[in-house]
């Protein structure tokens, strides 16, 4: 994929460095079955354990289900789910899907095969207790790993099922690997502690020792790369993997060698800030086409759709398949078909190179994008979240259909965000009763106290006789 690039040369040398206990983990799980969870900054390697994780499923004929957790994607319903399943139910035989969604897993067909009418809104234990059986169900003919990247940003629907499914993890034909960042704001959750608590094993992943750094400068640098140079860039990463990589990708284009001021010459600032400018400073000097087609990626998220991507940055399909190959060559991103980042802080460092006006438009071209090839509302939403309210009767009427796509997957309080902000938009004047009604109606199976407020709102500024019999009645 990028054979040949100083990243590859560098993963060769780094990968699994000083994790043979880790493995030895990881292959524990694959024999027993459970839920292992895999912690550590960012940049320390997670990644490369999900990747060592589904290549020893592979190697014992597995079936992988694979997801990554988005900070685009938060209030988006059951969106790792969907991500795991979609796919898979999508890609079966008519037969394959009637076993796959026998018994409780019938009440989660419409949530994952869209084509499928749903049968208005569906309780939130039917839904988890659906998807668990969905999960049983697709073991029953193959063991399955599902390996979760990024689950400290994964929605609080899809952690709500993996909190039910943890403990009734039984025999070694489910195996379930979620990587997180323990120390993240979003890792602090009950329904993450839930998680968390229920996992059979727990990897917290170290820094990489000096001795390991001067290995891999060693072998990817020069052989004769001096000890004061391997110290200096142990110093200026903390041991972080990632870090490591973009410093020596720095070393390498400045040409130095030896000594310690190596390191100066080829940062702006000392230590992982400094790494991370360089950073930065390599993405803004890409072919703006490449830098414009990297944050329509980032906009959209890993695995989105070229032409999607191509659209956003104002581009044909022909250039921007140029482009990513590009990107993939000089290491931006891993893949080109789909699309994904080769890692997610260059997902974050593409980002930052978007002025906060930028983003919104992008953010508002891929809703419309995304609505007029008919993805699903909550993927639509996802981006209008992201928008300035500006009073848009567009984006009003794509956060309701959300909200009641939300309520029918059985995720009352991710409707309820959904509809808190369409109020926010606001709606026009003769719409607002409505949006009323439809939130107060999410927050109330949400179990929040709020739902009376917003049906007192409603009777407050209704005209209509029958309308206010309607909101007073229980």
């Amino acid at each position: 994929m990028h054979s040949g690039s100083l990243y590859a040369k560098i993963a060769c040398v780094m990968k699994l460095l000083e994790r043979k206990s880790e493995l030895a983990v990881i292959r524990s799980l694959m024999r027993h079955g459970g839920l292992l969870i895999v912690e550590g900054g960012a940049g320390l390697g997670k990644t490369a354990m999900l990747d060592a994780a589904c290549a020893i499923a592979s190697r014992e004929r597995r079936l992988i289900l694979r997801a990554r957790g988005s900070d685009l994607e938060r209030d988006f319903a059951f969106g790792v789910v969907r991500q795991l399943f979609e796919r898979h139910c999508a890609n079966a035989t008519e037969d394959k899907r009637t076993a796959l969604f026998a018994g409780a897993a019938h009440a989660v067909r419409a949530l994952l095969v869209p084509a499928v009418a749903d049968d208005g809104d569906q309780d939130t234990f039917a839904v988890l207790h659906g998807l668990y059986w969905l999960t049983i169900n697709i073991a029953a003919s193959t063991p399955v790993l599902i390996a979760i990247d990024e689950a400290h940003w994964a929605d609080d629907a899809s952690f709500r099922w993996l909190a039910y499914l943890a403990p009734r993890l039984q025999g070694p034909e489910i195996a379930v690997v979620a990587a997180l960042r323990p120390n993240e704001p979003q890792s602090q959750t009950r329904e993450v502690a839930a998680v968390r608590a229920a996992a059979g094993s727990t990897i917290g992943l170290a820094l990489l020792t000096e001795q390991a750094v001067a290995k891999i400068a060693r072998e990817t640098l020069s052989a004769d790369a001096d000890d004061d140079l391997c110290a200096a860039i142990h110093r200026a990463t903390g041991g972080n993997p990632f870090y490591v990589l973009e410093l020596l990708r720095a070393l390498e284009r400045s040409g130095q060698r030896h000594g310690a001021s190596a390191i100066e010459e080829a940062l702006d600032r000392g230590g992982i800030e400094g790494v991370a400018l360089q950073l930065g400073a390599r993405l803004r000097a890409l072919n703006p086409s490449s830098l414009s087609l990297a944050q329509a990626i980032a906009v959209l998220g890993d695995d989105c759709e070229l032409r999607h991507a191509a659209t956003v940055a104002r581009m044909d399909i022909g250039e921007a398949a140029r482009r990513a190959s590009e990107l993939v060559r000089i290491d931006v991103l891993g893949q080109d078909r789909p699309p994904r980042f080769i890692h997610p802080i260059v997902r974050h460092a593409v980002t930052q190179t978007l002025s906060s006006a930028d983003q919104d438009a992008a953010h508002r071209t891929a809703a419309r994008v995304l609505h007029a090839e008919h993805a699903v509302p909550g993927r639509v939403a996802a981006h209008i979240m992201r928008l300035p309210c500006a009073g848009d009767p567009w984006v009003v009427a794509r956060l309701r259909q959300a909200g009641r796509e939300a309520l029918g997957a059985g995720a009352p309080a991710a409707a309820a965000e959904l509809l808190k902000r369409a109020l926010a938009e606001p709606p026009p004047h003769d719409q607002r009763i409505e949006v009323l009604r439809e939130a107060a109606r999410a927050e109330q199976q949400a179990g929040r106290a709020i739902a009376c407020q917003l049906l007192e709102e409603a009777l407050a500024i209704s005209e209509d006789p029958l309308s206010r019999a309607e909101l007073a009645s229980p």
